[in-house]
């Protein structure tokens, strides 16, 4: 017999056995499963922090070995060096034209030998990448071609007995200047030094002072500059005889005369890579850009100084200049150690047009990195893959920067007993290690530095890209070139997020919620039980499904009737709104008859707004939008040409202003026609008889209606005339595949979840509120307001967030229906790239632990925070909304 319970009943039977153990073992198993899924849900966390911190960490350089001087006397240090990739060989290339080819591993010099016999040059200039170089000499003449390293497999049967005992990794020197070395795959590879000159061109009568080359798709362009201050750029035309195979060189260009005293001579002579511009840079600062576009006639383009006129003052001279890979990027270093970077851009701001160059771009300052104060910079170099650059300095340090991020990368101290310059240094072709030489011999350094582009203010704050006009947060991973400039900003990506969601909750929410709340408390219990489940298959449809549809279906459709769909955003509403005030006319014993078919006769009125807002479309258009909405909302004014502006019809924004103002319009027209028709007006409509009380309330729908066009329209040509554009926020150019597009389509996504959620909530208010409220003479509307709602905030609440929640998730309808433009613009007629659809997009091309790699397991763990974050804030709100419906 059991005890006796507090209230004095003894219970009689007791608990089976099988019952207990089935108990604990349910117990147990959810126990079990929800501590796995906290697990699970944590460790996907760890891992993404796991990928994603590699990212952020610092780079390594250190020393290897130190190199004895490449030639017998240190007189003289070589001006350019390069090694190959697999860190074998190298060259190094000095003023008396003489090249000495050696082994990177131990400075062993295995050739020796003048480049050019006879004259040696008196100017070169050498490209950060493909090997290109250029030569000018004292009788006025020009030598081009490549100098570089040739590379070949050999298989095992085709090599010596003797070298197939050569250990992996090792190398042996063959015929002077080649080394085989043995792969760990047991192959051999052969490295040999390759330099191939063309014969000379003569160009000038006069010495050949500064010399730089471009490489077109046209063939080779070059600029030079005479010891009699004549500049001229010329473009090479190769003619081969295809009888003799000869090869015979022509150039042409053009000549300008600088007229520069010889002791005032320009230190430098850069070109671009692109061939249309040219700078001669002097000592002091001054630098001279040069207009290269049209060949036949260079022109001086600009003027300025890229040294501070207090550093001026103060004795500073440039030291070293030099390209980045591409040839876009300069870099500037002077006698302080101060290194700059400098690019062209092209300002879309008119003002300032009169002082402008003739080509539409300015040379500017955009980087200034953190160089060897104190220390004259003495050489410069550039990697052939990335934006990493090198700098080596007068007391024999040098420093590594990676240039899109301001970031010094790591510094090389003068190494014991070699404080002599850097008068050349180079960066491996796999940017893994870095060479620096001087007239007392070199050094060799290993860097391990993987993502040397990857900073919190890369990622998430405004970076100035080449190119750029100014500072923009950017997201462009890979390009068709090697120059390409990576740009891993997420703002666009994270901007695109809230953009779809916005938009997408924007259109679905407020249909589910008030699907919900009709469902709930106003329809038939029988047709309820039908309507709720067909809404709740409508989650079942495959977002792949629906994109596909909104990217080939309705976006096509969309583009072609612009208007009637806006149009119709308006129309459908106020019919729906005209059928309620008709519906009054009826009388009443007829209206409880016909409550049967209130809802087919919605969705007729719903139709009717449906063809009439399709209708009335090309009207609005060629009222609003002079005709053609598409050029309206691609239109921009032409501060040159004031009068084709003024003469334009798209020049109104009375058509924009109305788009985004009707909304709020409507709601306070709502207000003040309430406000007016206060609670005597009420009464006095309460006591009429209903064919007079129809006609009244239809009276004031009317002078809502006027009232809310009326107004919009007044306060649109107002903001008009003020030259107040509408156009360039939520409102510009169209894309078919843009944000009103997936808004629509992502609404019927989310509207299945929101609804049976907030559905159930409402149901689940306890029927005595409602029954209380009822009986004390409140409608129903005022019911399911006042009452119902508030009780289910907090159920309907949570719908909001976990459709939130599935919009911000959602990769394949904006993958296929938003563009996949990382853009930020809230323009509703524009795309956008989401979080979700980057990683869908790019992570199937990205390279195992690449930066590319981390970067979309970077953007997975940002997606991970956001919604972290909303949901606990959301929870937090629901049980504020909890804590109130109980307190009813």
């Amino acid at each position: 017999m059991s005890e006796p319970t507090f209230t004095g009943w003894v219970r009689k039977r007791t608990t089976s056995l099988r019952v207990k153990v089935v108990d604990r073992v349910a117990a147990t198993f959810i126990s079990i499963s929800g501590v796995l899924t906290i697990v699970a849900v944590a460790g996907m966390c760890l891992f993404l922090v796991w990928v994603v911190v590699p990212l952020f960490l610092p780079g390594r350089i250190e020393p290897v070995r130190a190199l004895p001087a490449l030639l017998d006397t240190r007189a003289e240090a070589p001006v350019q060096v390069d090694i190959d990739e697999y860190e074998s060989i190298g060259f190094a290339f000095f003023k008396s034209g003489e090249v000495a080819v050696f082994k990177v591993q131990t400075g062993e010099v295995l050739v020796r030998r003048p480049l050019f016999e006879g004259e040696a040059p008196i100017s070169w200039s050498f490209a950060p990448r493909g090997g290109h170089a250029i030569f000018g000499f004292a009788d006025g003449s020009v030598r081009y071609g490549t100098i570089g390293f040739e590379s070949r497999f050999v298989e095992a049967t085709a090599v010596e007995r003797e070298l197939l005992r050569l250990p992996i990794g090792e190398s042996v020197v063959r015929d002077g200047d080649e080394v085989i070395q043995r792969t760990p795959g047991g192959g051999f590879r052969q490295q040999r030094f390759v330099a191939e000159i063309r014969d000379p061109v003569r160009i000038s009568e006069h010495p050949i002072r500064l010399v730089d080359l471009s490489m077109q798709l046209s063939g080779p362009i070059f600029v030079a500059l005479d010891a009699a201050g004549e500049f001229q750029v010329n473009a090479v035309r190769i003619i081969r005889n295809m009888m003799t195979r000869r090869e015979t060189q022509t150039v042409s260009g053009g000549r300008l005369d600088l007229a520069e005293k010889a002791d005032d001579f320009p230190s430098h002579l850069l070109f671009e890579g692109r061939g249309d511009s040219a700078m001669l840079i002097w000592p002091d600062g001054r630098l001279v850009r040069i207009d290269t576009r049209d060949r036949s006639e260079p022109v001086v383009a600009e003027r300025i100084g890229v040294l501070p006129d207090s550093e001026v003052r103060a004795g500073t001279r440039i030291s070293a200049v030099g390209f980045m890979i591409g040839k876009t990027t300069m870099l500037v270093g002077d006698t302080k150690g101060r290194l700059s970077t400098w690019f062209r851009i092209r300002p879309s701001d008119p003002q300032g047009d009169a002082d402008r160059p003739e080509d539409g771009s300015i040379l500017v300052e955009v980087h200034d990195l953190p160089g060897e104060e104190g220390t004259a910079v003495t050489s410069l170099t550039a990697s052939s893959r990335n934006r990493m650059i090198a700098a080596g300095y007068a007391n024999g340090a040098a420093r590594v920067f990676y240039v899109t991020s301001d970031r010094l990368l790591g510094a090389c101290p003068p190494q014991a007993g070699r404080g002599d310059p850097v008068t050349a240094l180079c960066i491996s072709p796999k940017n893994n290690g870095l060479l620096t030489m001087g007239s007392d011999g070199g050094f060799l350094w290993t860097m391990a530095i993987p993502h040397p582009q990857s900073t919190f203010s890369t990622i998430f704050r405004k970076v100035w890209y080449e190119g750029y006009e100014r500072p923009e947060h950017v997201w462009q991973s890979s390009s068709g070139t090697d120059e390409f400039e990576p740009k891993f900003g997420l703002i666009p990506l994270i901007f695109g997020s809230i953009k779809a969601t916005f938009y997408a909750m924007l259109f679905g929410a407020p249909l589910a919620i008030l699907a919900a709340i009709y469902t709930s408390e106003f329809m038939h219990p029988h047709t309820r039980a039908r309507i709720k489940p067909a809404i709740e298959v409508m989650a079942s449809l495959p977002s792949v499904v629906l994109g596909f549809l909104a990217a080939l279906v309705i976006a096509p459709i969309v583009e072609k009737v612009v208007p009637g769909i806006l149009t119709t955003f308006i129309a459908v509403p106020f019919a729906v709104l005209l059928g309620a005030q008709l519906w009054q006319f009826l009388p009443a014993a007829k209206a409880a008859r016909l409550t049967a078919i209130r809802i087919p006769a919605v969705f007729l009125f719903i139709a009717i707004g449906i063809a009439g807002g399709v209708s009335a479309g090309p009207l609005v258009e060629k009222w609003l939008f002079g005709g053609d909405i598409m050029g309206w909302l691609s239109w921009k004014p032409d501060p040159l040409d004031p009068a084709a502006t003024a003469e334009s019809p798209y020049r109104s924004a009375i058509g924009g202003w109305m788009i985004l103002l009707l909304p709020a319009a409507s709601i306070l027209s709502w207000l003040a026609i309430g406000r007016l028709a206060g609670g005597e007006v009420r009464e006095r409509i309460a006591r009429m008889r209903r064919p007079e009380a129809a006609v009244a309330q239809c009276v004031k729908f009317a002078a809502g209606a006027l009232l809310c066009v009326g107004g919009t329209y007044l306060v649109a040509a107002l903001l008009s005339a003020m030259g107040i554009d509408s156009r360039g926020g939520f409102i510009d150019t169209y894309v078919q595949r843009n944000a009103l597009i997936v808004g629509f389509i992502m609404g019927f996504a989310v509207i299945p979840i929101i609804y049976t959620i907030a559905e159930d909530a409402l149901s689940s208010v306890p029927e005595h509120l409602r029954s209380g409220s009822l009986g004390l003479g409140a409608t129903p509307w005022q019911t399911a307001v006042r009452i119902i709602l508030p009780t289910a905030a907090s159920g309907i609440f949570s719908a909001l967030m976990i459709g939130l929640g599935r919009a911000v998730g959602e990769t394949m309808i904006v993958l296929m229906a938003a563009g996949n433009t990382p853009v930020m613009q809230w323009n509703i007629f524009n795309g956008f790239r989401t979080l979700s659809a980057n990683i869908a997009v790019e992570l199937p091309e990205a390279a195992r632990n690449s930066t590319d790699y981390r970067m979309l397991f970077l953007a997975a763990l940002t997606l991970f925070v956001l919604t972290f974050c909303v949901n606990t804030l959301a929870e937090a709100v629901r049980q504020r909304f909890r804590k109130r419906a109980f307190a009813l």
